[in-house]
């Protein structure tokens, strides 16, 4: 189940509208070349770091309103834009597994008044560290701030644990440990807005790509079932999303119709092995336990990825996975993919969930059965199909469909305030 176009780099077809944007993308990341680092000391107390506190906010890059316009305009997304951004990268102390950790976010700002808002975008699928959303040159990065923050809206996307400055394996579909980071991205971000002078709003716009679509349903979840007055979520959106993971996702997969499947689930089985402190043996069969652990480290290219996965994703896993998934029994693995699915959930705020009718990567049955839950149990939730489009074109035709409900529900029409 792998996520292309807009935000995530893996191995399959790629939406045709970015291969157009490559270029231009490339010439214009010029610029973001040797900006001056700025840093903020994270608050050590008596030798303890308090989560959520700023270690460095560092800028990388600026685009103004008529880049972002060529921008959008080469990949095909008509969404208005009226203002310039500039770009940060922000570290900050979070806790996953119990421990602190180091991670990053990227943080868009807008050009001009106050935000009208402030847009929580959760990512997409990357194996590579070097695709993380606040590294300088991260296409998923430009796109999501030009829709967004070019609108007028603070953008903030956390890296997550295993990408950006964070070195461990990845918490991938760790639904605590995605909290946890997301959360603490949010204070820290404020905390980084106040300390630098600019305005802050509170009202929250929860949206994002595949892994990241089930990322902003779990945060606008978390968020309704534990109210903080911090912050108002006033609605979220997901694009391609796997939200039922062990029940659609993961049956999704192993069928082996794209041919990232395997990558996908590779990485599931990594994550949950270390974060559940099970061995990776226990889950993935040999040779794949030990070259997964070497591969997917954050380091290694997609194409030697991709050279070590197997045609078929059913060959990754052991017997006893497999027998306990096909008989429907209970195994420690795939009880943990349903723990972490989004299910039994009536959202309060409304939430849409964006699907293209030909995506092999995550079924639409995903995002359908999530709205069919939800309204079963009065949630106000959506299932919207964006047309015959694969995994990446869901993302490039869903995205200024979100923008354009955001600025609805903000108020000032398409385009917000100027």
């Amino acid at each position: 189940m792998t996520t292309e176009g807009l935000a995530e780099k893996r191995p399959g077809p790629r939406g045709l509208a970015l291969a157009r944007a490559a270029a231009l993308l490339a010439a214009t990341l010029l610029l973001w070349i040797g900006a001056a680092e700025r840093s903020h000391a994270a608050d050590q107390g008596s030798g303890l770091v308090a989560r959520g506190s700023v270690a460095k906010v560092e800028p990388i890059g600026a685009f103004s309103a008529l880049h972002l316009k060529v921008l959008l305009l080469a990949v095909g997304i008509q969404a208005p834009v009226k203002h310039g951004i500039h770009l940060y990268r922000v570290s900050y102390w979070s806790v996953t597994d119990g421990a602190p950790v180091l991670v990053s976010g990227l943080m868009t700002v807008p050009d001009g008044k106050a935000p009208r808002g402030t847009v929580v975008w959760m990512h997409g699928t990357h194996d590579a560290r070097a695709d993380s959303l606040s590294n300088a040159g991260s296409e998923e990065a430009t796109l999501a701030s030009a829709v967004f923050a070019g609108g007028g809206y603070l953008l903030l996307a956390p890296d997550l644990v295993g990408l950006g400055v964070s070195k461990g394996p990845q918490a991938y579909f760790v639904n605590e440990s995605t909290v946890d980071v997301t959360l603490d991205f949010l204070r820290a971000a404020k905390s980084a807005s106040v300390q630098s002078g600019r305005p802050w709003n509170t009202n929250l716009y929860l949206t994002g790509f595949s892994q990241g679509a089930h990322a902003a349903a779990l945060l606008q979840r978390t968020l309704e079932q534990h109210p903080d007055p911090a912050w108002h979520v006033v609605a979220g959106a997901g694009i391609a999303g796997p939200y039922r993971l062990g029940d659609i996702s993961f049956p999704f997969a192993l069928n082996g119709r794209s041919p990232g499947d395997a990558d996908y689930l590779a990485t599931v089985s990594l994550s949950y092995a270390t974060y559940y402190h099970r061995p990776l043996e226990s889950v993935l069969a040999e040779p794949y336990a030990q070259s997964v652990a070497r591969l997917f480290d954050g380091d290694h290219s997609l194409a030697e990825i991709a050279k070590a996965m197997p045609a078929n994703p059913r060959a990754l896993f052991t017997p006893e996975v497999l027998a306990a998934f096909d008989g429907k029994d209970s195994d420690w693995f795939v009880d943990a993919l349903r723990a972490n699915q989004i299910d039994h959930w009536a959202p309060r705020a409304p939430f849409r969930a964006y699907f293209g009718d030909n995506d092999v990567d995550v079924s639409p049955a995903d995002a359908k059965a999530l709205a069919a839950d939800a309204k079963a149990l009065g949630g106000d939730a959506q299932a919207i199909s964006v047309g015959p489009y694969d995994h990446g074109g869901s993302a490039l035709h869903a995205a200024p469909l979100i923008r354009q409900w955001f600025d609805q529900l903000s108020g000032g029409g398409a385009g917000g305030p100027s």
